[in-house]
């Protein structure tokens, strides 16, 4: 049951300062419950939510209230779902999650762009995103969004690598073919990156319009730095 309270609390974590709802978190326990065995049943649902509430730290939101952990509400869980109760994790729990362990002693802060970065790459976990992607959607330009992933990089809070972008786009005949090939960078907060060696790089294919995140969880492959011999442009 530790281990599904730990996972459930990084779910909550990686949501940032808006919080998880309640009916949203139970679905992506799924996962850490059948793998350790226990049923997705209301007595382990109830059990589960009774660890949640004796950890300091977590906050409880619903309809415009917040509720203390020994709030009545709170403590049912049959009350907290049919108020549909948002879980938010203190700011020391998902500075934490992100790696910032001792912010207070750190020489520099941690700016709202910065946080920003690592608050969406929680949410990305495992998938990532691409520095092009993640640009665009803070609509910020590339020096820019750079020197802020530069500062997390080398503070050893992200890893950014060399990504091969892929475009396909369906022939005349049906038959897929490139259309271009980008180079950027796919990021992960550090917890979460995966281990290339130094001859290695990500090649992501990206069919007509999908998300390059999604397509990162089921498309993504390693290959050597030295098999890719198209002409490749700068994003």
């Amino acid at each position: 049951m530790e281990s599904v309270v730990h996972s459930a609390l990084e779910e909550i974590c990686s949501q940032g300062a808006n919080g998880l709802a309640i009916a949203d978190l139970w679905p992506k326990l799924h996962s850490p419950l059948s793998s350790h065995g226990l049923p997705h049943c209301p007595n382990v649902k109830k059990a589960l939510w009774a660890n949640l509430v004796s950890i300091p730290g977590l906050q409880y939101e619903a309809r415009g209230v917040s509720y203390a952990p020994h709030d009545l509400p709170i403590q049912s869980l049959i009350a907290s779902e049919q108020l549909n109760v948002r879980i938010v994790a203190a700011e020391h729990l998902r500075n934490s999650f992100v790696g910032i362990y001792d912010i207070k002693a750190s020489d520099a802060g941690v700016s709202q762009p910065q946080r920003r970065a690592l608050e969406r790459l929680a949410i990305a976990r495992t998938n990532g995103i691409t520095q092009s992607e993640l640009a665009k959607e803070f609509g910020m330009k590339g020096n820019n969004i750079f020197y802020v992933l530069r500062n997390l990089e080398c503070r050893g809070l992200i890893v950014r690598q060399s990504t091969i972008v892929r475009k396909k786009e369906l022939g005349t005949e049906g038959q897929s073919k490139n259309s271009s090939i980008v180079s950027t960078n796919m990021l992960h907060l550090y917890r979460y990156a995966k281990h290339l060696g130094s001859q290695q790089r990500l090649e992501i294919i990206k069919e007509d319009k999908g998300s390059v995140a999604n397509e990162n969880a089921d498309g993504s492959v390693l290959s050597s730095a030295g098999i890719v011999e198209e002409c490749i442009k700068e994003d």
